[in-house]
């Protein structure tokens, strides 16, 4: 029979055949240690349903600690199996490290490490094994992030490569403005709270509609957002710009301003611009009160009732202050 004192555990275990001892110092560790990892698991349900000795569980705790191959032994484990410091160690931490060990098996990237470790004279009652499984835990949240961050990178790459595309083929923006929006959310990181609305804002710019009912704070707002978180010069900023630019030129042109854009040219070139555009409402608006019968869509109706509106305030405007001829 040979008594053998293992080189990780600390404990001593007999083994037949010939009345030799071999010391912790000379390397031979318990036959636990050779086990992989699934078979482990086996035990760890024995553990948790009280079948294992405090020896068997505190084996099982160094096992799973020894199979991360993170773990150096430079001296053996000086734990007392049954001490209540012991037990409470592994009760609290054994779970903790299966799942951290679990969560690295399944990163195959040869470019994941995990942080060594090393078990010496100042550390080899373990008290430290908690912090080692939330260093392990933090550097898997790390590499999740990094990989997002890569990953996030790489979408707006793609968004990039798609406006220019659309871009540069002069197709226009009010085509691709879905594009236009997805981009400018991940470039500027809209706020969470708000990416939706105003993604949705961005691909109605070209709606006149839809523009008639945005309010004209909620587009500046945007614009201005977009101003100090994106690259000014860039081509894809340039046709974000130009796609709000045209949602607030609708917003603010729906009673039908532009004069150019209506083929009028009534005006005298000497007026000024408010007359200017008095004279246009004025030109639009029907001589009776419009009547929602005669209109497709309610936007089309209240425009009907501003111009109507602001051509009657106009012409009582102007025989108002028109002074009455003298008799002769």
């Amino acid at each position: 029979m040979s008594n053998i004192n293992c080189a990780i555990s600390g404990i001593t275990f007999s083994c037949e055949h010939l009345p030799i001892t071999i010391t912790k110092g000379e390397g031979y560790f318990h036959p636990i240690f050779a086990l992989p990892q699934k078979k482990l698991l086996p035990l760890f349900s024995e553990h948790c349903m009280g079948h294992l000795t405090h020896t068997d569980s505190y084996l099982l705790f160094l096992a799973y600690l020894h199979s991360t191959e993170q773990v150096t032994w430079r001296q053996p484990a000086s734990c007392s199996p049954a001490d209540p410091a012991t037990i409470k160690l592994i009760e609290n931490n054994l779970r903790q490290l299966i799942e951290v060990i679990e969560l690295t098996n399944i990163i195959l990237l040869p470019s994941f490490t995990q942080p060594s470790f090393v078990v010496d004279s100042d550390n080899s009652l373990l008290q430290q094994v908690p912090n080692w499984i939330l260093a392990w835990d933090k550097n898997i949240a790390d590499f999740k992030d990094g990989n997002r961050a890569i990953r996030f990178q790489e979408s707006v790459k793609k968004l990039e490569n798609k406006l220019s595309y659309h871009i540069l083929s002069g197709e226009q923006p009010k085509n691709f403005s879905h594009i236009i929006a997805s981009w400018a959310d991940k470039a500027a990181g809209f706020p969470l709270d708000r990416s939706e609305q105003w993604q949705r804002v961005i691909r109605s710019c070209f709606n006149s509609e839809k523009m008639f009912s945005t309010p004209l704070p909620l587009l500046k707002e945007i614009k201005a957002y977009c101003e100090e978180n994106l690259e000014v010069g860039s081509i894809h900023f340039h046709t974000l710009y130009a796609t709000l630019k045209e949602g607030i030129s609708r917003h603010t042109d729906f009673l039908g301003l532009s004069s150019e854009a209506l083929g009028y040219t009534l005006l005298p070139s000497d007026c000024s611009k408010g007359e200017a555009e008095i004279e246009v409402i004025k030109a639009l608006a029907t001589e009776e009160a419009p009547r929602r019968i005669d209109y497709s869509s309610d936007v089309d109706f209240l425009r009907a009732k501003l111009r109507y509106a602001v051509a009657s305030r106009s012409t009582s405007a102007t025989q108002t202050n028109t002074p009455d001829k003298e008799t002769n």
